[in-house]
Parts: C-alpha cells; sequence; structure tokens
C-alpha cells in the first residue's frame, strides 16, 4: 500500500510539474477551527472540541489556480475538508476569456465581484440564536453548484474613467429527465415537449417524462432562462459601486419545504438545476457601496435592499411554520396539503454597512451592521387563510482596538427583534397564544482578544447570549422526538477560541 501511494504521488508531481511548463499554477490554502472548552446555560454546561464558526466541524481548505500562457483560459478549484472524510467544493470551475471584454465560466463557482462587502460578527453564532446576516444579505453573489456565468465588460476598451460598467449572468441546466446525462440537453430534448399532463392526479416516476403533478407543462429552455440570475454593475468614478440584479426563480416545484414533510407524497423537485439560489419568488435587489473615503479616510459604507415578487401557488407547501409555545407544546401548522390557491407575498428586505478606521486613529476600526425585513404574507380567499409576518430587525456594533504587536481587543455586541406573525382563518376564533411564540427580542455580547501572526491569528473572548423566549427544534420526521429544547431562555455563556491560517 505504501508504494502505491509513493508511485500515486511521484506521478501526481510529475504531471503538476509536467502541467506547469505549460501553465502558471499556483497554490494556496486556509482554514478555521474553534475549540470551545466550556458552555453554561442554567444548570446546563457543554464543551465541543472541534468545530467552525458557521458548523460542526474545522474548515481545512485548498486552492489551485491555473492560467494558460495566452491567459485567456484557466481554471479555479477550492476544496474544503471537514472530518478528514468528506470534502465540500467551493468552486471547481475552468474558464475561457477569448476577448479582453468577455469571459465565460462553467462548473462550481462563488463569483463575488457584486456580493456586498461588509459582513457580521465572527463570533456571530455564539452571541445569537440566530447568528446574523452574512454579506449576501446586501447583495447576493453569482453562485451555483453545476452552472454557467458570463461577464461582459463592454467598454472596457475606451480610455475613460466613466466606462466601468460590467454585466453579469449566471444560469443553469434543465433538470428534468431520465437519472443518467439529465444536464445534457441533446438528451433533454424529448423531456421537453408541451403536452397536457392535466389529467395525472399521481407523480409517476416511471414516465420518463417526469410529469407534472396536476400540472400541465413539462419544462422548455424558456423556464431555465426565466430562473437567470443577471446583474449590471457600475462604478461612478471617486463616489462608488453601484449595481442592480434580477434573479429568477420556477415556482411550479414540487416540495416537502424547510419544515419537512412526507417524502414520496410531497416530493421535492427542483425544475432548473445548477443555480445555487433556488427561492419561489422572483426578486430584485439594488445596492450602493460608497467607498470614496476607503484610502483617505478608511470609510465604506454598503447599502442593499430586496424586493421579492408576490406569487400565486397551488403546490403543496408548509402555509405556517409550526409554532412552538412557551410552554413547549406544538400548534399545528397551517398547510396547503388541498393544493388551493396561495398569494405569497415573501418579506422585503434592506441591508446597511458601515465600516470606518479613521486617519487620526488607524489602530481604532468600528463596524455596524443592521438588517431589516418586514411586509411578508399569505393569503387564500378560496382556503380562507391570512398570514402576516412580524418584522425583523438585526443589528450589530462591533468596535476594536490594536495594541501592537498583532495584539487587538474588541467587543461584539448584537440585537435581533422579531414581532409577532398573525394567522387568521375564517370561522375559527383567532389563537392569541400560538403566536406569541414567534415574537422575540434576543440579546448577545461578547468582549474579545486576537493575537496576529504570520500565517494566522487566535481569537478568543467570553461570549454572552441572551435568547429573549426559550428555543426549540422542530424536527417533523420524528414521532417520538418532535420537539427538543435548544435554549431556555436563561442567559448561555460560552468561552469560543477560534484560529484561522491562511498561506
Amino acid at each position: 500500500m505504501t508504494i502505491k501511494k509513493n508511485i500515486l504521488a511521484l506521478a501526481l508531481l510529475f504531471v503538476m510539474g509536467a502541467a506547469s511548463a505549460y501553465a502558471d499554477i499556483t497554490f494556496s490554502a486556509w482554514g478555521r477551527a474553534v475549540v470551545t472548552p466550556l458552555a453554561f446555560m442554567g444548570k446546563h454546561s457543554s464543551a465541543s472540541a472541534a468545530t467552525s464558526t458557521w458548523g460542526n466541524t474545522p474548515a481545512v481548505a485548498f486552492t489551485a489556480n491555473g492560467i494558460a500562457p495566452s491567459e485567456k483560459i484557466g481554471f479555479n478549484i477550492n476544496l474544503e475538508f471537514s472530518n478528514a472524510n468528506a470534502y465540500v467544493v467551493d468552486n471547481a470551475k475552468a474558464w475561457v476569456q477569448p476577448f479582453t471584454w468577455f469571459r465565460l465560466t462553467a462548473g462550481q463557482f462563488n463569483e463575488d465581484d457584486f456580493r456586498g462587502r461588509i459582513g457580521a460578527s465572527e463570533f456571530g453564532s455564539w452571541l445569537l440564536p440566530n447568528g446574523g446576516k452574512d454579506e449576501d444579505n446586501l447583495f447576493y453573489r453569482f453562485k451555483a453548484n453545476q452552472g454557467a456565468h458570463f461577464k461582459i465588460l463592454p467598454l472596457v476598451w475606451l480610455d475613460s474613467p466613466w466606462n466601468d460598467l460590467s454585466i453579469e449572468g449566471a444560469f443553469g441546466s434543465n433538470a428534468l429527465g431520465t437519472s443518467v446525462n439529465q444536464l445534457r440537453a441533446i438528451l433533454n430534448l424529448l423531456n421537453n415537449e408541451d403536452n397536457d399532463y392535466s389529467g395525472q392526479t399521481a407523480y409517476d416516476e416511471t414516465d420518463e417524462s417526469y410529469r407534472y403533478y396536476n400540472g400541465d407543462r413539462t419544462m422548455s429552455l424558456l423556464d431555465v432562462y426565466k430562473a437567470i440570475q443577471i446583474g449590471v454593475g457600475y462604478r461612478i468614478p471617486d463616489t462608488g459601486f453601484f449595481r442592480i440584479q434580477f434573479i429568477g426563480n420556477n415556482r411550479e416545484v414540487f416540495r416537502y419545504g424547510e419544515q419537512g414533510g412526507s417524502p414520496g407524497v410531497d416530493l421535492e423537485r427542483r425544475l432548473v438545476s445548477g443555480l445555487a439560489n433556488d427561492r419561489d419568488a422572483d426578486s430584485l435587489e439594488a445596492a450602493f457601496l460608497f467607498d470614496a473615503l476607503e484610502k483617505s479616510h478608511g470609510f465604506i459604507v454598503d447599502l442593499g435592499t430586496k424586493i421579492p415578487f408576490a406569487y400565486r401557488d397551488k403546490t403543496n407547501f408548509i402555509v405556517y411554520n409550526r409554532v412552538i409555545g412557551t410552554d413547549g407544546h406544538d400548534y399545528a401548522a397551517l398547510d396547503n396539503a388541498n393544493h388551493k390557491e396561495y398569494t405569497v407575498q415573501r418579506p422585503y428586505a434592506a441591508a446597511l454597512g458601515v465600516t470606518w478606521t479613521p486617519s487620526f486613529l488607524t489602530a481604532f476600526t468600528i463596524t455596524t451592521r443592521v438588517d431589516v425585513s418586514f411586509g411578508g404574507r399569505l393569503e387564500s380567499d378560496e382556503d380562507g387563510v391570512k398570514i402576516t409576518n412580524g418584522y425583523n430587525i438585526n443589528a450589530w456594533l462591533m468596535p476594536s482596538y490594536g495594541l501592537g504587536a498583532g495584539a487587538r481587543l474588541g467587543v461584539d455586541v448584537g440585537i435581533d427583534m422579531h414581532g409577532a406573525d398573525t394567522v387568521w382563518k375564517k370561522g375559527v376564533p383567532p389563537a392569541k397564544a400560538q403566536t406569541d411564540a414567534s415574537q422575540y427580542f434576543d440579546f448577545g455580547v461578547g468582549p474579545w482578544a486576537e493575537l496576529a501572526f504570520a500565517g494566522g491569528r487566535v481569537r478568543t473572548g467570553m461570549v454572552i447570549m441572551v435568547p429573549g423566549s426559550p428555543r426549540y427544534i422542530f424536527n417533523p420526521n420524528s414521532t417520538s422526538y418532535g420537539i427538543v429544547p435548544k435554549f431556555t431562555g436563561d442567559p448561555v455563556i460560552s468561552v469560543p477560541i477560534s484560529f484561522t491560517y491562511s498561506f
């Protein structure tokens, strides 16, 4: 076994060396781990030995970038390992740029040219039960697990600072068809016939066309491009960066919802395969990054808004999440099991991020994020149901001060407020107790210390989370343990130690 491994390693080195003679290949690495030696909540205690800021395992990531001598074609791959047994691919893409103004990318990718610039706290998941919002909440990145991305810079060859206009888009594939080669267009043409299956009352997996459940058509090329993500970015000289985008989503899908359901009965199926954004509503996003004072005064502002379009839906979906009351009882959700027609309006959202490092005090930095959502509703005259979602405000303040020699002190403060939802059903008396649990005010504070050194940094602090109400985990697929407590409402005190490397 050892001999085979050595031969494989030598062969890999030979291939990489040969490739390097014809292409410029660079390697880098990045990762993070978090150890929490103690955490308390009332009489309860816990510890964790191997996690990350965003998940249950440390991240160990490797990156390879290759570009041909012509600089017109190349590849990028990012592998993130966890538990030493599995890996997640952030980027595995090939690209070609035959002209200075056009680039085409295919594969799995995260394209961040337009993405928001300012994130929330590193200790967000320890400070608030729902954590903080990331940069996507300011402006959503172009992201796909199997998709194509194009970038057009139509005016770059003109010598003027006013010509910095870019157009970017991403689209996926036809997800229907047989289980083999289902993403290949030429093998899916027969699955896109405009046939009428309105009389079909059951989902038939044996049918090669993968028909809709009570639908009247199968998928076409138009369905793929209705789900396109396309955006325009414009750099205003000496001012900032404006961008706007449309994210399309097909809605006639089978799904058993985020809250679960019965696999095989309420099937989850996506029309478009590849794009990572699979929300139901079409949406329009706009954002403006003011960075004219970034170099001179260390001051940037990023402001974004999201406007989802209302739509009508007859598919089987959860109309209102199950509400867990403060007494721990599970109040049954409303659902659209009879395929009634609903008007769905996802909440509108706005986000603001500000970072300032004063020129007169460069050791000091303050960052703030505020995220607001409101206006969500679901209603059906046919079913006699109306639900309005309470507002949500998620806000952070994160000042820090450098002490020199890589040392830094800071404190992260966060709040999360949610107004009460309302549920009205014709002929049923209002049950206020069922929606009281949707209203809460969470608070968290975490003073921390950080030491940076060549190749990485380590940060630790005492994080205090104060949930505004008890929290429960809802598992709809479990009959015996459907509801389990997550937080009692008592303060949670933890001491996370995170260390991050990069080289």
